[in-house]
């Protein structure tokens, strides 16, 4: 039995090693990357007056929804195998919490520690990055998550209410360990954890550990069986997914219209109201979370252009987090599992490789779309809710309302290009059924970007500052001129083989031109005077990722369809 139960501990860390080394290099070289980019523009700067406190939220949540992520990867290789094994519900499940539990508790530790090296001084812990206490409560919160996950393979209306109820009040009590003293007393480090508050964690563990062995036990046995009233709910909202509802009369379709309509309720749907309808909701419970807390009677602990802020950064990292989840929906509609071939339906359908590639291309970018509006929805809304409770007063103030509106604006392009050029370019990789490239391009950046920052360094600690600052700008344009010549060939390609029309590539070309000329006169005219061609190069780098995917998509397919 402890041979069995070591076999689970290392089949499933077997499947999370490589996942859990590629998110602990981009939490680090992430903000790394940030910092050499801010010294790259502005030379030399004093990060002493920066806080890092402001941005521990913003990494816990990043962190642990990344940490969480890859264990839930992992998991999904393994389960079924581990299901099988001779052994007791009870080890099973005790192996598999404690295991993923260990991995983000030991992902977490290697990340601060790392941090530590490259950001923090020697009081980091008692001063401003508290450590223990997040430790403890993320360790706690798996645990619990797992009896929820288990425990819903039985849905019922008034589970799912419970568990949304025992979330809340888990992360309500996280959040008020910030404010020893209240919440009009302003936020301080959770630098000390008490006995009582460990003890908490502990019987919390404890009780969902054996929340989840029971419910592991009825999933195992065949025991898990949803509420009468949930299945009926869930007929119906097949039955919407699918577009199978008898009422509606039976419309005559085209070959490549009946192809983009199953490839839209098979996949695009699921991703829409996943990275849509989910992240909007998410979006919207942060930002009033956070509207709740603000107090117009205390100017020194609140500023309204600061809850802006927060509201614009939030629904852009949510953002980025719903265009990753869309992808990876989007990328198992074409390739099947290991990307081994396309999915047979799709090579063998009668159309043409132009055709196919417009019909995926178009449910994708309506995928896209859907996406972002309700994302902005959920921005908006944020401002309505704060609207409600604080009164429209609030408005009437020193603050700028054009410099907000500006703010805004910015943030909301920055959030719908963004998602458009991750999610895209990434499916573009995924859909040309190579598993090769995607790994060679992700190596490549992330170990370029490693050799770079270790490079820098050395010579910032040797002194040479400005061969730093040369040597980043050689590297950045020579990943954008990469960038702009492998757009170019894909026109080209993509044109010498008709799966585009000779129109798409004038209108990208037209697109890129004036998209050009209008940064050219309404921007780095009024506010870049030095560099200006390298400023040039990174904005046509930029709008080419906006308009490769118009290219590389249906060539993916091709490549992918032919092989």
């Amino acid at each position: 039995m402890t041979h069995l139960l070591f076999v689970i501990s290392k089949t499933y860390t077997k499947r999370a090693w490589l996942a859990a080394v590629l998110a602990v290099c981009l939490l680090v070289l992430g903000p790394l990357s940030f910092r050499e980019l801010i010294y790259l523009l502005e030379g030399p700067t004093d990060f002493g007056s920066i806080k890092p406190f402001t941005f521990h939220f913003a990494f816990l949540a990043t962190s642990w929804i990344t940490f969480i992520g890859v264990c839930l990867h992992a998991l999904q290789g393994s389960q079924q195998m581990i299901r099988g094994l001779p052994i007791s519900s009870a080890r099973i499940a005790s192996g598999l919490m404690f295991s993923t539990a260990g991995i983000v508790v030991l992902l977490s530790l290697v990340t601060n520690g790392l941090y530590r090296l490259v950001f923090f001084d020697e009081h980091w812990l008692a001063d401003y990055w508290p450590v223990l206490g997040p430790l403890l409560f993320v360790g706690t919160l798996v645990i619990v998550g797992y009896d929820c996950f288990w425990s819903l393979h039985a849905p019922g209306f008034l589970k799912v209410a419970g568990w949304t109820t025992a979330f809340g009040l888990l992360f309500y009590w996280f959040v008020t360990r910030y404010y020893p003293n209240g919440f009009a007393r302003g936020i301080v480090p959770w630098s000390h954890v008490t006995l009582t508050e460990f003890v908490t964690l502990q019987l919390v563990s404890l009780f969902a550990w054996l929340g989840g062995i029971r419910a592991y036990s009825h999933i195992r046995n065949g025991a898990a069986t949803p509420s009468p009233e949930w299945d009926r709910v869930q007929l119906w909202w097949t039955a919407v997914m699918t577009g199978d509802i008898p009422e509606r009369m039976p419309v005559p379709l085209s070959r490549r219209m009946t192809l983009a309509q199953m490839h839209w309720s098979g996949f695009c749907q699921r991703a829409v109201i996943v990275g849509g309808g989910l992240l909007s909701v998410a979006v919207l419970i942060v930002n009033l979370t956070a509207a709740s807390l603000y107090d117009s009677s205390s100017p020194e602990l609140n500023n309204l252009l600061e809850l802006s802020g927060t509201f614009q950064i939030t629904t852009l990292v949510l953002s980025g987090i719903a265009a990753i989840g869309v992808t990876v929906m989007l990328a198992g509609s074409v390739t099947g599992t290991g990307n081994a071939e396309m999915n047979r339906f799709l090579a063998m359908t009668p159309l043409s490789d132009r055709e196919l590639s417009a019909s995926l291309f178009g449910n994708l970018w309506k995928t896209c779309l859907a996406c972002t509006v309700m994302l902005q929805l959920a921005l908006l809304l944020s401002y309505v809710g704060f609207t409600l409770m604080q009164g429209t007063t609030i408005y009437h103030s020193n603050y700028d309302m054009g410099d907000w509106l500006k703010q805004n604006l910015i943030y909301s392009s920055l959030g719908i290009i963004g998602f458009w050029i991750l999610a895209a370019n990434i499916l573009a990789l995924c859909w040309t059924g190579r598993q090769w490239i995607c790994n060679t391009i992700v190596g490549v950046v992330i170990g370029g970007n490693f050799s770079i920052m270790v490079i820098s360094q050395i010579l910032a600690s040797q002194g040479f500052h400005e061969a730093v600052q040369l040597l980043e700008k050689i590297v950045i344009l020579v990943m954008t001129l990469t960038i702009i010549s492998v757009t170019v060939g894909a026109f080209l390609d993509a044109g010498k083989r008709c799966l585009i029309q000779k129109r798409t590539g004038y209108a990208a070309l037209c697109f890129s031109l004036a998209s050009l000329s209008l940064f050219e006169i309404g921007v780095y005219q009024q506010t870049i005077k030095s560099d200006h061609v390298f400023w040039i190069l990174l904005t046509a780098a930029l709008i080419a990722l906006i308009v490769a995917p118009f290219a590389t998509i249906p060539l993916a397919l091709s490549w992918n369809r032919h092989r």
